[in-house]
């Protein structure tokens, strides 16, 4: 809410002139502007699914079917500490991997700087 707040008001003001209706105005102005924290909360979302941990444990009893997050701390008393480390590494890979992907949105916040002059 903070981040809609704090964007520029003479640039919808401006879209206003020149005739743009709501749609528009959200489509061409506030879209673009705010992907940086679209970015941010789609990120924050996936990996809090990524990481719930009671919910499959509830629901799932068996464990071919339980997700990482919950087969990794069952196992780590009974496998050796190299696999498990292993095993740690590749399930970190996926958040990476999209954090990777997608940093264009994440360091490019920005994108306000040239929308408004002085």
């Amino acid at each position: 809410m903070r981040f809609f707040d704090s964007l520029p008001r003479e640039v919808f003001e401006a879209a206003r002139v020149d005739g743009a209706g709501n749609f528009q105005l959200f489509a061409s102005i506030v879209l673009p502007m705010s992907r940086p924290i679209i970015g941010v909360v789609s990120v924050f979302a996936v990996i809090a699914s990524w990481k719930d941990f009671l919910w499959p444990l509830l629901v799932l009893p068996k464990p071919e079917i339980q997700p990482l997050s919950v087969r990794l701390p069952a196992i780590a008393g009974t496998t050796d500490l190299g696999v498990l480390m292993a095993a740690l590494a590749i399930a970190t890979l996926i958040p990476v991997a999209l954090f990777l992907v997608f940093q264009n949105l994440f360091l490019n916040s920005n994108s306000l700087s040239g929308a408004v002059k002085g």
